[in-house]
């Protein structure tokens, strides 16, 4: 009878440990981090993952090509030419999130509410469609900016202490998407 005690009491704790491992987020940098896969990435105890939790930072990581759609006008504004420009582009961008803690005010994992990216020459609403001469006038088409290449950022976390702390820096580690 002890045994089985003992079988289910273990079998409950995996599945409580497991329940804590997920990772997920839309392209918009949505989504959550279970704690149990930060403590399995920097092999933490939970007093580690309590004590070190503001020390992380999470961002995001896509590339891919931006186009857009302008048109050519003459002088008297009738529409005389389209053209497609593209750019190649990169997204490093900041994941802002808060800490999800339980009522003893322990965290239990960490709720990303999207990216941040920085403003940057690269990341312009303002499209470039200068065109060749021929005395036309372009323009930008509203909306008709499209992003091909990774459909999902992917998710990167690194341990980031003050420098007073003496406890080192890691590298960026990533987090895949937990199916």
């Amino acid at each position: 009878m002890k045994i089985k005690h003992t079988v289910i009491a273990l079998a409950s704790l995996f599945v409580a440990l497991s329940a804590n491992a997920s990772v997920t987020y839309d392209e918009n940098g949505v989504g959550f981090v279970g704690k149990g896969d930060i403590q399995s990435l920097f092999d933490w105890n939970n007093s580690q993952l309590q004590e070190n939790a503001g020390s992380l930072q999470f961002r995001f990581i896509s590339e891919g090509t931006v186009t857009w759609l302008c048109e050519g006008f003459n002088k008297n504004g009738k529409l005389v030419q389209s053209k497609t420009p593209s750019m190649s582009t990169s997204v490093d961008a900041k994941a802002t999130l808060d800490s999800r803690k339980n009522k003893k005010e322990m965290i239990t994992g960490f709720d990303l509410k999207g990216m941040v990216i920085n403003a940057n020459s690269e990341y312009t609403s303002d499209y470039d469609c200068s065109g060749p001469g021929q005395g036309l006038n372009w323009e930008f088409v509203v909306g008709s900016d499209d992003m091909e290449g990774s459909e999902s950022p992917l998710l990167q976390v690194m341990f980031a202490p003050a420098t007073e702390s003496g406890k080192v820096a890691s590298e960026w580690m990533d987090l895949p998407i937990t199916e």
